[in-house]
């Protein structure tokens, strides 16, 4: 007699799933299982009352669970909100952009020269700007006298003091500066004070070297 093996193969389509994205087991699921099982319970057999009441607390305690998850992304959202709004005291305060410096490479082919703006927080005698490598080391600096306070704009040509095209890599900025009441400070490029404050789509945007910048952009505040 010859045997031969079958396999019976079942096949399914997407219509034999149920969609659930999130696998989340919701309340209103649960009650509804919990009544489909009550609908085609055995007559003769029919659920136990200690399990009844061990499904029916087991959705009490799942609504308590989605209602005390509902709170806390509530409470979430209004600490987003209330640090956003927050914001409005930082006017007046130092704002570190981290926008320290500036990469330059074919110096000696730039199409424009390289604006940049440094902020001074009094009015000056005079004031030395530097323009230094990823070493310390200062390739161009110039000289300035009676200055106001504020954001003052320069540009650099990317060439070093005796005009040589810098190499490729990365430049920083700072000015120290003697104010006219005798008293030396330092500036460094993107640093600046926070002018004001605006929302959008409730959230908040600081006013920073005169352009809007989202809060959380914002590397430190510092103590002005």
């Amino acid at each position: 007699m010859d045997v031969t093996s079958t396999t019976s193969v079942t096949q399914t389509t997407s219509s034999d799933y149920v969609s659930n994205p999130d696998a989340e087991l919701t309340s209103d699921d649960f009650l509804q299982l919990f009544m489909t099982q009550l609908q085609y319970q055995d007559p003769t057999a029919p659920m136990e009352t200690s399990d009844m009441l061990n499904q029916t607390s087991q959705l009490t305690q799942l609504q308590t669970n989605q209602d005390l998850k509902d709170s806390l992304n509530k409470l979430t959202a209004q600490m987003g909100a209330s640090s956003d709004y927050s914001a409005v005291s930082m006017i007046g305060k130092m704002a570190d952009t981290g926008a320290n410096g500036f990469s330059i490479s074919d110096a000696g082919n730039l199409q424009s020269d390289i604006p940049f703006d440094l902020y001074f927080d009094d009015n000056y005698a005079n004031a030395t700007v530097k323009i230094t490598d990823r070493n310390g080391d200062v390739v161009r600096s110039f000289d300035m006298e009676n200055g106001e306070k504020g954001i003052s704009s320069f540009t650099w040509d990317g060439k070093d003091d005796n005009g040589n095209p810098v190499a490729d890599g990365e430049y920083y900025v700072t000015a120290d500066y003697t104010t006219t009441s005798n008293e030396n400070k330092t500036s460094m490029l993107g640093v600046y004070p926070v002018e004001s404050v605006r929302f959008e789509d409730g959230k908040a945007q600081l006013k920073v070297d005169n352009k809007y910048m989202p809060l959380d952009s914002i590397k430190e505040f510092l103590a002005s």
